[in-house]
């Protein structure tokens, strides 16, 4: 009989899990937490229902390879050429600053210096998962300080392979910091064997992958993926260098191919569930009697985290002239010990860089830091007004070539906030036109190259009142909110309605549920892009059935009149069936006319159908609506309930999957 005790510690592990997490995400807690928090209630320290930790651990550092080899997937140069600066200051300086305050706190309590550097170094480094996550909530990757959160977490991710690399020095015991023949020469030695496991890497894998994919079996290809992740990190560790690395490798190599995106796709699901794993074996480390003999020692670790990291983040930030906004906002969500400072922790313990009760008062202050960081960025909002009436104030160091008034007063003229893609292409239509214009921009660098270009440009906050009057918002005639950061948008049209309110608002947003809060704060247009792209979509679909687009065009005016209310819910059914074609055609829908299905079901013979009109079949009951019957001889739009029907008639079904899928069998239907 096998021995199936690690599989009922696997089903305790996610059954409890899972619960935890539930719980959790009601209350708005980070999924992390929910995991360490399992892992200290099922270990040892807690009800000890896994007490064999040991083979929990395997998969957590399987878990731990997969995580790396995503983040080498996910690298890009482009990253590294686009946020090269932001990053070098809030990732690598504050990790060299921690680790000097490391060291010389370690020193005063009797700690060597290089436990108190890798100490250092675990606090430094923050979370990716969690930042990114609340910004993607709230739709702010994209915003200034969404980007700077990004390039930092990224490059905090990268920061990791050194090091690992370095830890092993660190050690009591090790070579001492003056002695620093046998790093060099340990790191030349690693760079080499790196250097050539990439070069036979880059020429191979892909050469391999090509292979393998022209079988056409995703199986196959996973698994291949799964070779080169596993296969690349063993060489690595058959060197002495870290199975992380290897893997982070591996990622690499992979980046570098045509099959990037789809390994990371089908390799996602095998990672966050082995990471999963890693977490809870680290919370069966957390000892909970630590929060009740050390409480002062764990809050007051967890509050130097909480207070410092945000000042040294945004300080950075600050001296390299992002405003205020943007450093408090990147600051605090950093300001959390992240998920890589456990697998250091982990990696360090075994060379004995965190003695005697140092682990369990990191796990602890870490757990409190990542369950207390959604919070505050949570109630951040209510503060943002305060931080940019000091910004108006112009006290903080502004980006240099970014100072410069616009050229001419302006009058009569369009104010484009953001110089992305959308307003980019806006300022060179109104150009094109002889429409005056300026633009408003938060990116410096982007400020800088176009005025080079001549651009009409200026940095500074829409949301700030003195910015506005700057760019004569008194004077102008409309103003295109172009940029992704809902947040921002929402109080430049408060702003802009309030103080001016015979400047013509228009705002650009992705989402359909901004549009009424929108409204509301005195915008004349608004476009959700998540609806527009639908809708053409559809049109382009319909069209090809034989729809006339003067029909498409004239109801998607009306939709727009009525600010796009078919795509809510609790519209009545009786007023969405009134509208022909379009809102009869989506009745059913809520939130996204993505979700309709559109088919063509030909009559086959035999049918039941044939001889009979659509009133008689009774396609009105199915939910399901007519576009079309296709005739041998014409198209029939809108079809009246009289029409007719003949086998190998075509009928164009629009509908839910489950109303059409009654429909067709409607139609279908025959004797036998």
């Amino acid at each position: 009989m096998h021995d199936l005790g690690f599989l009922g510690d696997l089903v305790i592990i996610f059954g409890v899990s899972v619960l935890v997490v539930l719980l959790l995400h009601r209350l708005r807690l980070p999924t992390i937490t929910g995991f360490l928090l399992s892992g200290m209630l099922l270990g040892p320290h807690g009800l000890g229902l896994v007490p064999n930790v040991g083979r929990i651990e395997i998969l957590a550092e399987a878990g731990v390879i997969l995580l790396l080899f995503t983040i080498g997937v996910e690298f890009s140069l482009d990253v590294v050429k686009r946020h090269w600066w932001t990053a070098l200051s809030g990732a690598l300086l504050p990790i060299l600053a921690w680790g000097a305050a490391g060291a010389a706190a370690g020193r005063l309590m009797g700690y060597t210096a290089g436990q108190g550097v890798f100490f250092g170094c675990l606090i430094a480094i923050s979370s990716t998962v969690i930042p990114l996550k609340a910004l993607a909530e709230r739709g702010q990757v994209d915003a200034p300080h969404g980007r700077a959160v990004t390039g930092i977490a990224v490059f905090q991710d990268l920061l990791v392979i050194p090091i690992m690399l370095l830890t092993p020095y660190l050690a009591p015991g090790a070579a001492p910091v003056a002695d620093v023949t046998a790093p060099l020469l340990a790191f030349g030695q690693a760079a080499l064997a790196v250097a050539a496991i990439l070069f036979v890497a880059l020429k191979g894998v892909p050469r391999l992958l090509a292979v393998l994919t022209a079988l056409r079996s995703r199986e196959v290809f996973i698994i291949s993926i799964f070779l080169v992740c596993l296969g690349i990190a063993w060489l690595t560790s058959q060197i002495g260098l870290s199975l992380a690395l290897g893997a982070f490798l591996a990622g690499l190599v992979v980046s570098e191919s045509e099959y990037g995106h789809q390994a990371l796709a089908d390799i996602m699901p095998f990672r966050d569930s082995l990471t999963s794993l890693f977490f809870v074996a680290t919370g069966m480390l957390l000892d909970p009697r630590v929060l009740i003999e050390r409480p002062a020692a764990v809050l007051a670790l967890t509050a130097v985290v909480l207070l410092l990291k945000p000042i040294v983040i945004g300080g950075l930030l600050l001296v390299t002239r992002k405003t205020p906004s943007v450093a408090v906002q990147s600051g605090i969500a950093l300001a959390q010990i992240g998920e890589f400072s456990l697998v250091l922790m982990r990696f360090g313990a075994d060379k004995d860089l965190l003695p005697g009760q140092t682990t369990q008062l990191f796990l602890a202050a870490a757990v409190l830091t990542m369950t207390v960081t959604p919070l505050i960025l949570a109630a951040l909002p209510r503060a943002l007004p305060a931080i940019q009436a000091f910004e108006a104030k112009g006290w903080w160091l502004a980006p240099k070539g970014t100072r410069d008034e616009v050229g001419e007063a302006l009058a009569d003229h369009v104010i484009i906030v953001g110089y992305g893609f959308n307003g980019t292409n806006l300022a060179r239509v109104l150009a094109e036109i002889g429409i005056p214009y300026v633009v408003l921009e938060l990116n410096s660098q982007a400020v800088r190259q176009a005025r080079l270009k001549g651009e009409s440009i200026v940095y500074g906050d829409v949301s700030s009142i003195e910015v506005l009057e700057r760019v004569g918002a008194e004077r102008a005639r409309a103003m295109v909110m172009a940029i992704s950061d809902p947040a921002s948008t929402r109080r430049a049209v408060a702003v802009a309605r309030s103080r001016f309110p015979g400047l013509h608002v228009v705002v650009r947003t992705r989402y359909l549920a901004e549009v009424d809060e929108l409204y509301r704060l005195g915008a004349q247009v608004v476009i959700p892009e998540e609806v527009e792209t639908s809708m053409e979509i559809f049109s382009q679909v319909l069209e090809c059935y034989g729809v006339p687009r003067g029909t498409l065009i004239k109801h998607a005016r009306r939709i727009r009149a009525e600010r796009y209310g078919l795509f809510r819910e609790g519209r009545p059914a009786a007023e969405t069936r009134d509208v022909s074609v379009t809102r009869g055609d989506l009745s059913g829908l809520h939130d996204a006319i993505s979700a309709a299905e559109v088919k063509l079901c030909v009559i086959p013979p035999g049918a039941l159908s044939a001889g009979r009109t659509l009133e008689d079949i009774g396609l009105a009951g199915t939910g399901a609506t007519v576009l079309a019957v296709l005739k041998q001889d014409r198209v029939v739009t809108q079809p009246p309930p009289r029409t007719a029907l003949r086998e190998k008639d075509g009928v164009v079904l629009i509908g839910s999957p489950e109303q059409v899928g009654v429909a067709v069998e409607a139609l279908t239907r025959s004797e036998a």
